[in-house]
């Protein structure tokens, strides 16, 4: 994680990925991402920014591998609205005109955490709803398809924070690493994926 002051408004940026000299961040305390071209690292340059209707907290996002879809998750919106677990899918074909593509909803009132992309696959961190691993193949076309899940909290769905908060599929072995607010740590493998 980098942290960065920006000076106009007087916030900082938190979770700061760059990929190809280009940078996407959040402002902590807002309900937006920002995309900047940070290829002179003294003087980023701003490109465009990303917000959504009923946002409550824009928490954590991943790129597609082809970078051209960034998965945002909010992690209150389940709270503040009253929706099942969704992702915000946005286009980033145009880093001048990002655009929310679509937002995939999930079979729960779970809360969302971090997501993470591997092999076509989007690992969600979803708090009491456990792991949730989606076919993410078929984008182009709005499409996500849970493949599988791990339920480790499980007395409920709900909009609590207990459960999986986070969730790390990047082994070689493709051993998934879970990590559960309640229960400590998990290690699961799939024979399908």
């Amino acid at each position: 994680m980098v942290l960065m002051k920006i000076t106009k408004g007087k916030k900082f940026m938190l979770e700061v990925m760059e990929v190809n000299s280009l940078c996407r961040a959040r402002i902590y305390k807002t309900k937006k991402w920002i995309i900047l071209d940070v290829t002179n690292k003294n003087d980023p340059k701003f490109i465009s920014e990303i917000t959504y209707s009923d946002a409550g907290y824009a928490h954590q996002g991943f790129f597609s591998e082809n970078q051209r879809y960034f998965f945002l998750g909010d992690e209150l919106d389940e709270v503040n609205f009253g929706t099942k677990t969704r992702t915000f899918i946005f286009d980033f074909t145009d880093l001048n005109n990002p655009f929310l593509s679509f937002i995939n909803s999930g079979p729960t009132k779970a809360i969302d955490h971090n997501g993470y992309i591997k092999n076509n696959l989007f690992y969600l961190a979803n708090y009491s709803a456990g792991v949730r691993i989606f076919d993410i193949s078929k984008i182009e076309n709005k499409s996500m398809e849970e493949v599988g899940f791990f339920d480790t909290y499980n007395k409920n769905n709900s909009t609590e924070f207990n459960g999986v908060w986070n969730v790390f599929p990047f082994f070689d072995s493709n051993n998934i690493i879970l990590s559960d607010l309640n229960s400590g740590l998990f290690i699961i493998k799939s024979n399908k994926l």
